[in-house]
């Protein structure tokens, strides 16, 4: 027969494990969201119709020409061709900055769009937020084989693109030094 000590004690411990259990934090899963594909932004941004609410996507783990950077146009253009006015399947995963949701797309036949993307060429394995050893091969392959912007003599990642344009538009040249006035490089006043 259990004693008065024991069966507070059971209890003690019931309460103690159902408290830790209640604090802990379990990770979801992403939230799966299926719609049509409405408006293709540029080679990594689109914008999904679901139901009637409009979803901006950045896919996850890939980084593709600017506007104005060579490629950009042709990345752009993959992305459209693989998605644009199709159903396809968005595992959001968080926020950026910018408020766009980023997420990993599957086309309706289960393709992993963001993948295709680097192993076709048409966009960069973004280490900086991704350390996916599948998509740094698919990258490192599609380099190998110069397929899409690898066929260029000399691409410039995106990130670098941007960081000299931000630094252009601080009135530097590619070498950081100041320009002078309208953006004139080597003029002084």
């Amino acid at each position: 027969m259990p004693t008065r000590f024991n069966l507070v004690l059971v209890f003690f411990l019931c309460f103690l494990t159902q408290q830790l259990t209640a604090h802990t934090t379990v990770k979801k899963a992403p939230v799966k969201v299926k719609g049509k594909v409405v408006r293709i932004i540029d080679g990594d941004t689109f914008e999904l119709l679901v139901k009637k609410e409009t979803y901006k996507i950045r896919l996850s783990a890939i980084d593709a020409p600017e506007k104005g950077q060579d490629y950009y146009q042709k990345s752009r253009q993959a992305l459209a061709d693989l998605i644009f006015g199709k159903m396809v399947t968005v595992e959001l995963l968080n926020k950026d900055r910018y408020q766009r949701w980023i997420g990993d797309v599957y086309s309706s036949n289960n393709e992993y769009v963001n993948g295709w993307l680097i192993a076709d060429g048409h966009a960069w394995h973004y280490t900086k937020y991704s350390k996916s050893a599948p998509l740094a091969a698919a990258e490192a392959n599609a380099r190998r084989q110069k397929l899409g912007l690898w066929a260029q003599a000399n691409p410039i990642a995106p990130w670098l693109f941007r960081e000299e344009s931000k630094q252009i538009g601080n009135g530097k040249d590619r070498t950081g030094k100041k320009k002078g006035p309208k953006g004139k490089k080597g003029v002084r006043t």
